[in-house]
């Protein structure tokens, strides 16, 4: 069952379009000579309150039904763990997390991750990435009407398992799975004042560990790594981007709202042909009259 809810919430989605990953010069630099992107511990993202956000759905779900008068000491004891197991911390979860948006020239995302005076959005074709086992490419989920159909779904479903005569399921080992359920679905929902990012999130787990989503195909070794943040240490993961020939299947760089933006795009160009890049040298300059400088 477990399963089954970790695929339909990793998806099938495909975009149609290339998506574009918001950057710095140093990130763009690293992800064209290394063809990867780092996928950052999920506790260190700038979102600290998603979490929180996937968590409060939840608690209404299983409170609404804790309150029903048709809710018997069967039932009680399977939710009353359920809502334990919601209400326990993150900190012994690790997911780590690369994210795209659908829009390649946005404002917002110019401010938030292009820095001070050079940002770049790399459009990459991640319909074609052949990522690592264990990672997934999922949309972000921003209406509360799917997002409530969704924590009814699983609720309903883990109950269902619990009070199955035929089930070793039992209510601890349904807090279980919905704790890991909700790591899930907290990475990928996302609170409707944000929908403007259109994002869409590379997700996967650390290597050689445990994990509650089974890695198809096979997970390789990805050695861990770190970087140095604004006031502490932040675990990474180098997740390659490759198609399944190999190839690192970048589509354009946006060069963002510069000083001098000629002389970017062309420096841009000049990169992109000495790594061999030829298809993304159709790269452009934001339209955005947006200045910082």
């Amino acid at each position: 069952m477990l399963k089954d809810f970790s695929e339909n919430i990793f998806g099938s989605d495909t975009p149609t379009r290339p998506l574009y990953h918001y950057t710095t010069q140093e990130g763009l630099l690293g992800i064209v000579r290394k063809r990867g992107i780092r996928a950052t511990h999920h506790q260190y993202l700038n979102d600290t309150q998603e979490f929180l956000h996937a968590k409060a759905l939840f608690c209404a779900e299983i409170e609404k039904r804790l309150n029903s008068e048709s809710a018997g000491s069967e039932i009680r004891l399977v939710l009353e763990e359920m809502r334990s197991a919601v209400n326990r911390g993150n900190e012994n979860a690790s997911w780590y997390v690369a994210s795209f948006s659908e829009d390649g020239d946005s404002l917002s995302q110019w401010r938030a991750y292009g820095g001070p005076t050079s940002g770049f959005a790399l459009g990459i074709w991640c319909d074609q990435l052949a990522l690592p086992g264990g990672f997934r490419l999922k949309r972000c989920i921003y209406d509360p009407k799917k997002q409530r159909d969704f924590a009814e779904a699983i609720i309903t479903s883990q109950l269902e398992g619990a009070l199955a005569e035929k089930t070793e399921l039992g209510p601890v080992e349904a807090g279980m799975g919905l704790s890991v359920i909700l790591d899930l679905l907290a990475l990928t929902f996302k609170h409707e004042k944000f929908k403007e990012e259109e994002e869409w999130r590379i997700i996967g787990f650390p290597p050689n560990r445990m994990s509650p989503v089974p890695a198809d195909p096979p997970q390789e070794e990805i050695e861990l790594e770190f970087r140095a943040g604004r006031s502490m240490l932040i675990p990474y993961l180098p997740v390659p981007l490759k198609n399944d020939k190999g190839e690192f299947p970048l589509d354009r760089v946006v060069v963002g709202p510069n000083p001098n933006p000629e002389q970017s795009l062309r420096s841009v160009k000049i990169l992109l042909e000495s790594q061999k890049l030829f298809a993304a040298m159709k790269s452009i300059s934001s339209d955005i009259p947006y200045r910082n400088w």
